[in-house]
């Protein structure tokens, strides 16, 4: 039983309560409906492009799954992480599933790709592009996405899903597009029968409308995927049969093809691809004869636990690997990581060899 002490705290605390409720603002008080995990079925919002200058609360509780858990803010401050101990994610993201975030039009326009594997998703894609405004919002590890759109294997892509029951196949139309391309590239090059297990092992993306993806069972989180601007890509593997999943047998010139064609895609920039250090020695090794090697080698950068896939990050729109021209890849790598870049002589060796014109790659 509790205590008097308690139960005369709680009476003490009612007015207080009440008044804090009472001078909430109008947007504050209706999102208080919206709890984590309990999300309406069908955001209503307009389309919203900017969120610093005047945040549209309605529009973040309806579409940020963890509005109420970040203090009732759009785009809440990270907290700082002692060597990726623990975790900030809200407890109840911790789940074996996020489909139940799905929105009416995502299940649709799963039911309908699922229905008729004719239908060209770059087509609907292209047809989409601009037209939604902005999808990805706040930042890569605190942020979360509007009108995400999920990644639907099919016989054109080559594509396979390493989790698909978790509902974490959701990104921006521009990452879809550009993983549906990549695919797409792999089925053309692996087309002898021989080659027929390839496939293009995806991982997580994000979640239907992003926000934090907490490790099951436990196991530790992402610091990203947060608004459909990450992916994990397992390891192109061509010895038959190839596997399903993520594996740490590392072929370097089919994974050296592989990168080129994710930075070459037409959909998405690429800002940065993480690594280990190790695989990054044997792509050296693999690609020293490749004239794009010391092009595309600044954008390929180590971070831990990165052993068993690649994970590439994309920008906002399309364009040249780095997304703007002054891409700086090593502070991505530390928002990866939360810990000080070390790597001052790599950062140096960017600097002087960066492009001064528009790089074009080709196949």
């Amino acid at each position: 039983m509790k205590s008097r002490g308690y139960t005369r705290y709680m009476m003490a605390s009612l007015p207080f309560l009440v008044f804090f409720l009472s001078v909430l603002p109008p947007d504050a008080q209706a999102a208080q409906a919206f709890a984590p995990g309990d999300l309406p079925p069908e955001p209503s919002s307009d389309y919203l492009e900017v969120l610093e200058d005047g945040e549209d609360l309605g529009f973040c509780a309806e579409w940020n799954p963890e509005f109420v858990y970040r203090g009732h803010h759009c785009c809440a401050k990270a907290k700082p992480r002692k060597k990726r101990r623990g975790s900030w994610c809200d407890p109840k993201r911790t789940r074996s599933n996020y489909c139940h975030e799905m929105t009416e039009d995502q299940h649709f326009y799963r039911d309908v790709l699922l229905a008729d594997s004719n239908i060209d998703v770059l087509q609907l894609v292209e047809s989409d592009l601009g037209i939604k405004g902005r999808q990805s919002y706040c930042s890569v590890n605190n942020g979360f996405l509007a009108w995400g759109r999920q990644l639907i294997p099919n016989s054109r892509n080559r594509i396979h899903l390493k989790s698909p029951d978790r509902c974490v196949d959701f990104g921006t139309d521009r990452m879809i597009g550009m993983i549906e391309w990549v695919g797409r590239r792999v089925a053309e090059r692996y087309y002898a029968p021989e080659f027929e297990k390839v496939r293009l092992v995806v991982g997580d993306i994000s979640a239907p409308r992003g926000g934090c993806l907490a490790g099951r069972s436990g196991r530790r989180g992402h610091a990203s995927h947060t608004s459909g601007l990450d992916v994990d890509f397992g390891f192109l593997v061509e010895k038959k049969p190839a596997p399903n999943t993520f594996t740490r047998e590392f072929d370097a010139k089919a994974n050296w093809w592989l990168l080129k064609q994710l930075f070459q895609n037409p959909y998405a920039c690429i800002k940065v691809v993480f690594l280990d250090r190790r695989l990054i020695r044997k792509l050296a090794k693999a690609a020293k004869d490749d004239p794009m090697w010391p092009v595309l080698r600044r954008f390929i950068r180590h971070v831990k636990f990165h052993r068993n896939h690649h994970h590439v990050r994309i920008g906002p729109h399309a364009g040249p690997p780095g997304c703007e021209a002054d891409a700086n890849p090593e502070l991505e790598a530390n928002i990866e990581e939360n810990t000080d870049y070390d790597g001052f002589s790599d950062l140096l060796e960017w600097m002087e060899a960066r492009p001064t014109s528009t790089l074009r790659i080709d196949p």
